[in-house]
């Protein structure tokens, strides 16, 4: 299984890709929406981890933009916040949960089990 992580800051995809790849899944990354669309083409993941905004890009529009890709209408999202009520009401994607920074590997665990 493929996850796509998007996020600016490189320590945070680091500690996301780490997680994922002990737990077993194959992990992509970009640090801004143009190369998280070019990489969601390439790799079709099934997944994908992004912060609340990107790049000044609201995360519900770079999600809209890959649900946009042949095959991957069906993604499930995953949506880093720095605050409880940061994120505005989310419709129009498959949101597999919301999660808050910055204590995020425990909480990355209840969505998403061992594969090994």
């Amino acid at each position: 299984m493929v996850v796509l992580v998007i996020n600016e800051i490189p320590d945070l995809r680091k500690v996301v890709r780490t997680f994922f790849e002990l737990q077993g899944y194959e992990v992509v990354e970009a640090g801004h929406p143009v190369e998280a669309f070019s990489q969601a083409i390439e790799y079709k993941p099934q997944f994908v981890v992004v912060d609340n905004v990107v790049d000044s890009i609201p995360c519900l529009a770079i999600c809209k933009n890959i649900q946009t890709i042949p095959e991957l209408e069906a993604v499930e999202f995953v949506v880093l916040t720095d605050f409880d009520d940061e994120l505005p009401a989310v419709s129009g994607i498959n949101l597999k949960g919301i999660i808050t920074k910055p204590n995020i590997v425990p909480k990355l665990r209840n969505y998403f089990p061992p594969l090994k």
